[in-house]
């Protein structure tokens, strides 16, 4: 998002390196955890409801039955490849439930997508993920989620400063669109693509998961 606020940005400034043998790895590591812990703490104050909630078993149930039985299908074997589990899944559902929806935000592995896709996701900042999810949440299960939904939610979230300029748009819905079936291929959307009591609890916890963070601990 331009102009967002730096807590929450994607990436950590580093302009400036015009020699890369200059380059702090270290600092623009801890620049990046920061940011990551910032996004965290911001979804937690900006969705207390969603911290609050109760998992809703019966979805989280079947749609986890659905990514384990079709691992070598698609998106779930982009996903766990991209959430990095190897040869095996996490045993307990909520972990894999949640890691599987962010496994495309924090790309602990190769997802397996073209490398169009797999770029242009990598190019969302923090602000741009925070933004869309607490507009969404807030909004509420029932909420349509297609990419140009998204935008605007991300867009006119009142805790990310700023706003997109007009060439935003474009790469930004792209990228969006690329997650909105793999949401609804893992239950947090329905067949209309509109939030579901699943997405509403575990959207957040997936952006806080690939944020190496826990949206259950403050």
């Amino acid at each position: 998002m331009s102009d967002t606020n730096q807590n929450v940005t994607r990436q950590p400034d580093v302009e400036g390196y015009d020699d890369l043998m200059d380059f702090d790895a270290e600092g623009f590591l801890n620049e990046w955890q920061e940011a990551d812990r910032a996004a965290v703490d911001l979804l937690r104050e900006a969705l207390p409801d969603v911290v609050a909630a109760r998992v809703p078993e019966e979805q989280l149930a079947e749609a986890v039955q659905r990514i384990r039985t079709q691992l070598t299908e698609w998106p779930h074997r982009h996903l766990a490849s991209a959430a990095d589990w190897g040869k095996q899944p996490p045993a307990d559902d909520e972990t894999l439930w949640i890691q599987a929806a962010g496994a495309l935000v924090s790309m602990n592995g190769e997802s397996g997508l073209g490398s169009h896709e797999e770029t242009s996701l990598m190019t969302l900042q923090h602000g741009d993920w925070a933004g869309a999810v607490i507009g969404l949440a807030r909004a509420g299960v029932g909420t349509r989620a297609w990419a140009e939904d998204l935008f605007q939610l991300a867009d006119k979230c009142p805790e990310i400063e700023g706003s997109y300029e007009a060439d935003d748009r474009e790469p930004i819905e792209f990228a969006f669109g690329l997650m909105v079936p793999v949401w609804e291929a893992v239950g947090a959307l329905d067949e209309h693509r509109r939030l579901t009591p699943l997405g509403h609890w575990g959207l957040p916890r997936a952006l806080a998961w690939a944020w190496d963070g826990s949206l259950d601990e403050g």
